[in-house]
């Protein structure tokens, strides 16, 4: 009688092998089997761990732009400039005018103003405007707004880089009213 065909040819040498018994080669096919799976899943985890590097990685060329565009800290600077005026000796103080973040673009605008003895002071119009002269631009109102204790613009657009021209008017009285002009850096 022919052996079964699901029994591996036997040579002489061979130990017996019992029915359903796995032999030495079947063995050695799922060692394979197990080491080249296992190799696989090093290599898919080592390819996944990579990717994952690769994309939360920036770019070279954005993180040099980033590295020139803001501070080390992140956080762009806010610019800020004191302007002094004085109609005489009921009528004198500063204005602290800031511009955040003080670059092209969108800006706000908060303008504070102090008495000669540096408390706060209150007065009854302050008008902002800013021009451009080596390009011809403006003059670009701030539209300021009494906020009760500071003056505000939420928006304030500068479209262009350079040292523009910033004009204060400090209304202190119904007839009394001075304007100063300071020259400012906008970067972009």
């Amino acid at each position: 009688m022919p052996p079964p065909l699901c029994d591996p040819p036997t040579t002489p040498g061979d130990p017996p092998t019992t029915p359903g018994a796995p032999s030495t080669a079947t063995d050695a096919l799922r060692r394979g089997l197990r080491r080249s799976v296992l190799v696989e899943a090093v290599v898919a985890a080592v390819v996944l761990m990579i990717t994952t590097v690769l994309t939360s990685t920036v770019p070279g060329r954005a993180a040099d732009e980033a590295a020139r565009s803001a501070p080390a800290g992140g956080v762009l600077p806010a610019s800020v400039t004191d302007v002094p005026f004085d109609l005489g000796d009921s009528a004198r103080g500063t204005v602290q005018i800031t511009l955040d973040p003080g670059r092209t673009g969108d800006n706000a605008v908060q303008a504070v103003v102090f008495g000669p003895d540096g408390a706060l002071a209150a007065v009854p119009e302050l008008r902002l405007s800013f021009t451009l002269p080596d390009k011809d631009v403006g003059p670009i109102e701030a539209h300021l707004v009494d906020r009760g204790g500071y003056w505000s613009a939420n928006t304030l657009t500068l479209p262009l880089p350079g040292t523009w021209t910033m004009r204060t008017t400090v209304r202190v009285s119904e007839i009394d009213q001075v304007t100063e002009s300071r020259r400012i850096r906008i970067e972009r």
